[in-house]
């Protein structure tokens, strides 16, 4: 999901142009900085300069909204690196932090091949020992996602819901799971769909008994730092670059409440849940789309893997398929 490459390439884009405007910049290298340093000493040259050509404009332009970024006074600007690809109990998903901690000033960049995925996260774990007689299913296997983002349990309704789904599978446990994987109509029919089904139910009924819950659940996922995210689109030869400035914490201007960036607010109301289209325009099997007011949108792919040898994971991959007006 993260685009490696890309992130060492906008690394590389980011020094030259603060070099070339003379701003004092410091590198806080962590773990990812040397997994992407990595990457970038393993490339062949030519593909260097061709992710260099996607990166420095793109950087030039988000600099160019950017005013506190060439402030030569006070602390140096501080280029920092979140792990790859993780989120959770992270200030921001993004790739790249930029921060002038003495401006109270930051702001973080998003670089994945696809730039609106927020988050992976569970929903369901399903041990299983060979040596058993009885399947024991058990609410902690499930993922209790309304306590996690909104300090809100979920329903009965829901954990009988899911406990159902992974009652139905296991008389299939001693199946070969790449085998039963091949099954498509099971692995959606029993597992993954109606899965969605219940997530599809419980999130709006905690959306309706909880008010604050959709701005929660989309700043849950959004992180405490407002983001820009690039996204090239290689087919075509253009990189993409958009906002989300919710914290009207992007494009601010020294000494002036007004931004170069608009600010968008986080919704306050579910307006409708269904499955997605499609590439085609058939019926997702696999994705449930919740709209919000304000133009946002947040779908939910399952995804079904293999934790360990007698073991069922799925989990939840969270993106936003609609970046909300600016």
């Amino acid at each position: 999901m993260v685009n490696g490459l890309l992130v060492a390439a906008s690394t590389k884009a980011i020094e030259q142009l603060l070099g070339e405007e003379g701003i004092p910049y410091l590198i806080d290298a962590n773990d990812a900085y040397d997994d992407y340093g990595l990457i970038w000493a393993n490339t062949p040259a030519a593909r260097k300069e061709a992710e260099l050509k996607k990166a420095r404009p793109a950087f030039r332009r988000i600099f160019s909204k950017e005013p506190y970024i060439y402030e030569i006074k006070g602390d140096p600007l501080v280029i920092r690196f979140n792990d790859k690809d993780v989120r959770k109990r992270h200030e921001s998903f993004a790739e790249i932090l930029l921060e002038r901690e003495d401006l109270d000033w930051r702001i973080a960049i998003s670089i994945k091949s696809d730039a609106k995925v927020l988050a992976t996260m569970p929903v369901a774990d399903r041990d299983i020992a060979t040596y058993m007689n009885d399947i024991v299913n058990v609410y902690n296997k499930i993922d209790d996602f309304g306590e996690r983002i909104f300090g809100v349990p979920c329903s009965n309704e829901y954990f009988t819901e899911m406990n159902a789904i992974l009652e139905k599978i296991s008389k299939h446990d001693r199946e070969t799971w790449r085998e039963l994987l091949k099954d498509d109509d099971f692995v959606y029919d029993n597992m993954i769909t109606p899965m969605l089904e219940a997530l599809g139910r419980e999130l709006p009924r905690i959306c309706w008994d909880h008010p604050g819950a959709p701005k929660m659940l989309i700043d849950y996922f959004y992180g405490k730092i407002d983001y820009y995210y690039i996204n090239p689109i290689d087919e075509v030869g253009v990189t993409r670059i958009g906002a989300v400035n919710s914290r009207r914490g992007l494009g601010r201007i020294p000494g002036s409440p007004n931004l170069h960036t608009p600010n968008v607010r986080f919704p306050a109301e579910l307006l409708d849940v269904r499955f997605a289209n499609g590439r085609y325009g058939e019926l997702s099997r696999d994705t449930v789309q919740f709209t919000f007011d304000g133009g946002w949108a947040v779908c939910c792919t399952i995804l079904v893997g293999e934790s360990n040898e007698n073991g069922r994971s799925f989990v939840l991959d969270v993106y936003l398929p609609v970046t909300p007006p600016h």
